[in-house]
């Protein structure tokens, strides 16, 4: 099986995690961590929880808010375990994408490049478009 957990400073990862899910239904398979809300919860204990949440043979696809923040460098000690995938730039686009195609793509790997890839692109500069079409209108 494989799972996903959003990670954030704040309650940003349940925000991702609340959009994900009105776009796309419930997902039994991704988890959050909201880091530094509670000053009683350690990330480090909150990270153990969910790993110890997966069986041996289970993968865990990681994406963290901010690739050097200090829930990504938590997360990158856990490296080590060929069974965790880290990515860093949590956003919409790339957890539509990692989570609706994990269905069809097998290989955790090519999962994550693609689904990177198709981020990128969802990135743009309006402005700069509607420019270009206007451009393309005039001739």
């Amino acid at each position: 099986m494989r799972y996903f957990v959003f990670a954030s400073h704040g309650t940003f990862a349940d925000g991702i995690l609340n959009s994900l899910e009105l776009i796309t239904g419930k997902h039994d398979n991704v988890w959050t961590i909201n880091a530094y809300i509670n000053e009683k919860e350690d990330i480090k204990d909150q990270i153990s929880a969910v790993v110890n949440r997966i069986a041996a043979e289970d993968e865990l696809v990681v994406v963290t808010d901010i690739f050097g923040g200090s829930v990504n460098n938590e997360f990158m000690n856990l490296l080590n375990n060929k069974n965790i995938h880290l990515v860093a730039g949590l956003n919409l686009p790339l957890v539509i994408e990692l989570v609706t195609m994990s269905v069809i793509e097998k290989d955790t790997k090519a999962l994550i490049k693609k689904a990177l890839e198709n981020a990128k692109s969802s990135i743009q500069y309006c402005n700069l478009e509607l420019e270009k079409l206007n451009e393309d209108d005039e001739f």
